[in-house]
């Protein structure tokens, strides 16, 4: 079989004397995907044509016995009519010109779905709230395994369930991408296929080591793995394959019987394991249904206990606004205090691994009022040991800083809205996402229950409530966090800087505080500097990677400290704060 080593059709290539080609959607391990036009029915449908390397990996005579397979499995799933399971249409073949090579094209035809998968409906770091999972796990779980019992009630195992092969049609998520799927009474593809093709990540363990051992209980193990990211976040490679899952909060009702289930759906064994949809979804909604039942005094006690927290809340706001006005009318009264006196110098000193140096010069301000309303406090010349297996990764023996100014708290809600309102011209808005030259820096959306706190009233930007003006900002991404400290002149800080400044100002046991919570009910170290270690936080790198410092509140399987993160995403749990280098005379 003569095949280039690529499949790439161009727009306006036809199919079959019927398809015609319009796009490439996008690629994966069983083949490329494409939009086309189907010219006998007027409509738009998509087309996804069997990768060479599929080919590759078998034999002739596997190969046919493959399409064959494929044959059967397109005339099966097309008959499947179920609001969640995405509508094939049928399996295909034709000989089209490829690199000026007569090449056989094998594909499916299945209904178009918009681009959005099951994975944008949900938080990369994890919901926080009991009721944010049970109307995640009503609005989409539920759905996908009535149409994934209908799947398997035809004989048909998907064997590569993720977020990314469920694609929404509005609010609706249908199961798509039946390309590993296997009928019962079809032959199965053995041998290296095992290693080659599906989603490690969500793979039962019995896929991988022998494929044509896959069943129902496969499928459950990769649902099991999604429960498992809707609580704990995105996974990573941190979360090995082929294990066992459990979730690490476990501090109420629900969440022990969400575990429950967690651990039977992905239990190794299979004789442990959930063995049906039916017996999933049934235990999903038991857990609800307790849930709801609880008495309605308990929950009049819960509202009760939190209504003097909000009264703080709006108090400290109250506090921070009065003194955001002291400072913007009266801008030279003195920061200093007994706590923190201005220096002249920093007498060098030795505490276990720290050395602090002199400072390059007399007369700086141990405290200054930055342009954005930021105090920053003058962090002295550190150098650290470092200690073996240190968490930067790093060879070297030690980190030596230079002196500079540090923020005192995280960047807030009212900070960064003066910041996009200083930007409205260079601002794009488009479904609740903030597009800075064309980057995404902030995303508005209630991603923690009832807590929206920046808003855009078609004109300007505003934090919605004032009790929220205070609050450290969320949801801002990498660039986000950058494009704030370069407008006011500020860099963000760096890994080592905060590392440092976490090891020797007594940060290092963390204490999380409940998102969202003003910046002034974080502690202070040492150096005066709140939050150190209290909420994640964005760092970038002097080589220009981004990181994300401090304990992340939806930590999954490993406590990490500083983690690489993708500067084009939002998290719930993270904002940042600002740096500046001494400017020497």
């Amino acid at each position: 079989m003569n095949e280039p080593s690529r499949i790439i059709m161009t727009p306006g290539t036809i199919l079959g004397e019927t398809y015609q080609i319009i796009r490439l959607i996008g690629q994966g391990g069983m083949g490329a995907v494409y939009m086309a036009y189907d010219m006998s029915l007027d409509l738009k449908v998509a087309v996804k044509v069997i990768s060479p390397k599929f080919v590759e990996a078998m034999d002739t005579a596997s190969y046919e016995g493959a399409l064959k397979r494929f044959q059967a499995e397109a005339r099966i799933a097309a008959k499947i009519d179920h609001a969640n399971v995405i509508r094939i249409f049928g399996f295909k073949q034709d000989t089209i010109t490829i690199e000026e090579q007569d090449t056989q094209i094998d594909y499916l035809v299945m209904e178009l779905l918009a681009e959005r998968t099951l994975r944008d409906t949900m938080d990369e770091s994890g919901f926080e709230h009991d009721d944010e999972i049970i109307a995640w796990v009503n609005k989409y779980i539920i759905p996908i395994l009535d149409g994934l019992e209908k799947v398997h009630s035809y004989g048909i195992i998907h064997r590569d369930i993720k977020p990314e092969n469920f694609f929404m049609k509005g609010d609706v998520a249908k199961i798509a991408d039946f390309g590993l799927s296997m009928g019962l009474d079809f032959p199965s593809v053995t041998g290296s296929m095992a290693d080659i093709f599906g989603t490690l990540t969500y793979m039962a363990p019995e896929q991988f080591y022998n494929f044509s051992l896959a069943r129902e209980p496969a499928d459950i193990f990769s649902i099991g793995r999604i429960l498992f990211e809707v609580v704990e976040g995105k996974m990573t490679d941190r979360v090995k394959p082929f294990k066992q899952v459990r979730i690490s909060d476990t501090g109420t009702d629900y969440r022990k019987g969400l575990n429950d289930i967690i651990t039977a759906a992905t239990a190794e064994n299979l004789g442990d394991r959930i063995g049906s949809v039916k017996e999933l979804r049934a235990r999903l909604l038991d857990i609800q249904k307790c849930e709801l039942d609880k008495p309605a005094k308990q929950k009049a006690v819960q509202t009760a206990k939190l209504k003097p927290s909000i009264v703080w809340l709006m108090v400290t706001a109250t506090i921070l606004s009065v003194g955001s006005i002291a400072w913007h009318y009266f801008p030279d009264v003195t920061l200093n205090s007994p706590s923190n006196p201005q220096p002249s110098e920093v007498q060098v000193s030795k505490v276990d691994n720290i050395e602090y140096g002199v400072l390059p010069q007399k007369g700086l301000k141990a405290t200054l009022r930055a342009e954005d309303n930021s105090i920053l406090h003058l962090i002295p010349p550190i150098t650290m040991a470092l200690r073996p297996g240190n968490i930067l990764g790093i060879d070297e023996s030690k980190i030596a800083l230079n002196a500079f100014y540090l923020s005192e708290s995280p960047i807030t809600n009212q900070q960064y809205v003066a910041f996009l309102n200083a930007n409205l011209d260079k601002i794009e808005f488009v479904d609740d996402d903030v597009l800075l030259n064309k980057k995404l820096i902030l995303k508005l959306s209630e991603k923690i229950r009832s807590y929206k706190p920046i808003i855009f009233d078609g004109e300007v930007f505003k934090v919605q409530y004032p009790m929220h003006s205070s609050c450290a900002v969320l949801m801002v991404t990498g660039y986000g966090a950058a494009a704030y400290a370069n407008h006011f002149g500020f860099r963000v800080v760096t890994p080592r800087e905060w590392f440092v400044i976490m090891q020797s100002g007594n940060a290092e046991k963390s204490i999380l505080i409940p998102l969202p919570s003003p910046v002034i009910n974080y502690e202070k170290d040492k150096y005066e500097l709140r939050g150190i270690n209290q909420i994640a936080e964005w760092g970038k790198t002097g080589k220009g990677e981004y990181k994300i410092l401090g304990p992340a509140a939806s930590a999954m399987v490993e406590s990490e400290l500083i983690l690489d993160k993708d500067p084009t995403k939002y998290y719930t749990d993270t904002s940042f704060r600002v740096a500046k280098n001494l400017t020497l005379k």
